[in-house]
């Protein structure tokens, strides 16, 4: 009885495919479908919380398997990088990236920055909540990389030519240089992330967008706003 022939060697690339675990995808990556798990993950967190979303929760929305999200990214603190650089200070750059309306403005500076903030917020539901559930709050997991990325240059850059625009009489002499910022924040994002109680308001059914950006428009102008001129008693 003839010997049996050799079995046909295996390449290497089939061993690898052969011990690859399930769920984890033949190709390098799909920034299509690593977009498509970041986007889960930025909504579930706004909605319940970097504590209350489980890697099996954000695979059941996305509709793969928690191995795939590991896959992609390797860790949670990998997964909250990506929100942070990917997701958040994007969007915060595109708020900042255009100039103020007036050059040499601030209260149109400052204005234009609103506008732009209410209307990105409002385009993109899960950046109000996210914001106040995981910066502004005390315990938030968010907090300490969106400072140190992005946020508290952000406010240091603006800081600067507030004070100079109030020295210069451009901007109320009352107004805080530290707190303009903040206050502009709380004035945009805080009536976006509570909107289910203000709803309940009588005639705030009414209040769409442009409303809101109006509305924060004339706060901000009357408060920025330089004090007027004394009035000459001899007139």
């Amino acid at each position: 009885m003839p010997a049996p022939k050799n079995p046909r060697p295996t390449s290497a690339s089939a061993v690898k495919s052969q011990r690859r675990g399930p769920g984890r995808p033949a190709a390098a990556g799909n920034p299509i479908q690593r977009d498509q798990l970041l986007d889960a993950a930025t909504d579930l967190f706004s909605r319940h919380g970097v504590a209350g979303t489980p890697i099996k929760a954000i695979a059941e929305a996305a509709g793969v398997t928690p191995a795939l999200v590991h896959y992609y990214f390797r860790d949670r603190d990998q997964l909250l990088d990506a929100v942070v650089d990917e997701r958040l200070q994007a969007l915060v750059n595109q708020i900042f990236a255009a100039g103020p309306a007036v050059p040499g403005d601030p209260v149109a500076m400052l204005v234009g920055i609103a506008g732009r903030l209410i209307r990105a917020a409002a385009a993109t539901p899960w950046f109000p909540g996210l914001w106040i559930r995981e910066v502004v709050s005390t315990d938030g997991q968010l907090r300490d990389r969106v400072l140190n990325r992005f946020a508290m240059q952000r406010a240091s850059a603006m800081s600067g030519p507030i004070t100079a625009a109030i020295a210069h009489g451009q901007l109320n002499p009352a107004l805080e240089p530290a707190l303009v910022m903040p206050s502009l924040i709380g004035l945009t994002l805080l009536p976006l992330a509570t909107t289910h109680i203000w709803r309940r308001l009588p005639g705030a059914d009414a209040v769409d967008t442009e409303a809101l950006v109006r509305h924060v428009s004339a706060l901000l102008t009357q408060g920025l706003a330089p004090a007027p001129p004394p009035s000459d008693p001899s007139a």
